[in-house]
C-alpha cells in the first residue's frame, strides 16, 4: 500500500547502499533523495524498477546478486508484516505471547526455521564501529565456530556483525560445509546505519527493535557478545532479564562475553556493573573468555549440546525457543 512505500523505499536504499563507508543515515538519504523504486506486476510475479540508485549496487549494469536477494527480502518482510501482522487482526501486539507468535510467523515466512537440523546457531552481538584489533578477533571467533559446524546470526551490519560471519565462511570451507547459514536480523530504524554486509545469505527485517531482540533470543542456541557500545550493553541486560526469570532457571543457554586482551578492562567494567546492580546470580548466567577464540568455540559446542538435550526432554522445538 502507499502507506508502506516510504518504509520500503528507505530499507531498499539502505540495502542498495551496502558497503558504503558512512553510517550516517541522514547523509545517505540526502545523497539519494531522488532515489525511486517502482513495483510493477508481471504475469510471473513482480518487477522492481530502480531510478537514481547507488551505482555500487551494480556491475556492468547488472545488480549484484546478493543485493538483489536482500532487496526482495526487504519487500517480502515489509509486505508480510503489513498484511499478516499489523493489519490482519491475527495478533494482539499488546500481549507478550501474541508478540512471540508474531515473531515466529515472520521468521517462518522468511524460511529461516529449519526443521530437519540439529541446534547449531550462534548469535553474535557487538558494535558496528569497533577497532581493527577487535574486528580481527571477531573473525577468529567466527572461524572457530565455523570449524565446529556452527552457523552464525548477527545484526547483519559491519564490524562485530560482519567479522564472525567472515571467519565462519573460512571455517565452513575447511570443513567442506556448503550450506553454512549467515543470517542477518535487522529492523527499519537501524538498517541505514548498519546495512547488510555482503556475507549475509539470509536476511530478515523485523518490525521494530523489540521484536528484533526477541527474534535473536528465541532463534539462537547460544550467544557470543563481542565488544560494542550502548546497544550491546542494552542487549546484555535484555538477555539477563530473560535468563533471571525464575521460569527459565533450569533452561541451559550458553552466553560468552569475549574479546582480545586489550578489551579485558571493558569486560571487567561490565562484570563490575552487573555484580553491583543485579548481583552474583546474574554473573552466573555469563562466561567471560579473554583472547581465546578456540575456547569460545568449545564452550558453545558444550552449551548447545545441553540446549539440545533440554529441548528434547521437554519436547520443545529445536529451531524456536517457545519456553523463555
Amino acid at each position: 500500500s502507499a502507506g508502506w512505500y516510504p518504509l520500503f523505499r528507505q530499507c531498499a536504499l539502505a540495502v542498495l547502499n551496502s558497503g558504503a563507508e558512512t553510517d550516517n543515515a541522514k547523509e545517505i538519504f540526502d545523497r539519494y533523495r531522488d532515489f525511486e523504486v517502482r513495483i510493477k506486476r508481471q504475469p510471473w510475479g513482480i518487477h522492481l524498477e530502480m531510478h537514481h540508485a547507488p551505482g555500487t549496487a551494480f556491475v556492468d549494469g547488472q545488480m549484484i546478486r546478493g543485493i538483489k536477494e536482500h532487496l526482495f527480502a526487504v519487500l517480502r518482510d515489509i509486505v508480510f508484516t503489513s498484511n499478516e501482522v499489523m493489519d490482519a487482526g491475527r495478533f494482539d501486539l499488546t500481549d507478550s505471547g501474541s508478540i512471540t507468535n508474531a515473531v515466529f510467523h515472520i521468521l517462518r515466512n522468511a524460511q529461516l526455521l529449519e526443521f530437519n537440523t540439529h541446534p547449531n546457531l550462534v548469535v553474535c552481538w557487538g558494535g558496528h564501529s569497533i577497532g581493527n584489533e577487535e574486528y580481527k578477533y571477531s573473525k577468529r571467533v567466527g572461524y572457530e565456530l565455523g570449524l565446529r559446524g556452527l552457523d552464525v546470526c548477527t545484526g547483519c551490519g559491519p564490524g562485530a556483525m560482519k567479522g564472525p560471519m567472515k571467519g565462519a565462511t573460512i571455517g565452513h570451507a575447511k570443513q567442506r560445509i556448503e550450506r553454512g547459514r549467515y543470517i542477518g536480523i535487522t529492523e527499519p530504524g537501524i538498517i541505514a546505519a548498519e546495512p547488510p554486509n555482503p556475507i549475509v545469505n539470509h536476511l530478515v527485517i523485523m518490525p521494530d527493535i523489540e521484536k528484533r531482540l526477541e527474534a535473536f533470543v528465541r532463534f539462537a542456541h547460544g550467544i557470543v557478545v563481542l565488544p560494542g557500545g550502548v546497544g550491546t550493553i542494552e542487549e546484555i541486560l535484555y538477555l539477563l532479564g530473560i535468563l533471571l526469570d525464575p521460569a527459565n532457571r533450569e533452561q541451559p543457554f550458553p552466553v560468552v562475553l569475549t574479546g582480545p586482551r586489550s578489551s579485558a578492562a571493558y569486560f571487567e567494567q561490565i562484570r563490575h556493573f552487573i555484580r553491583g546492580t543485579l548481583g552474583e546470580t546474574a554473573l552466573e548466567c555469563l562466561s567471560i573468555v579473554i583472547d581465546d577464540p578456540a575456547e569460545v568455540g568449545r564452550h558453545m559446542v558444550r552449551g548447545i549440546e545441553a540446549v539440545r538435550d533440554f529441548r528434547r526432554r521437554h519436547k520443545d522445538a529445536y529451531n524456536f525457543n517457545w519456553q523463555s
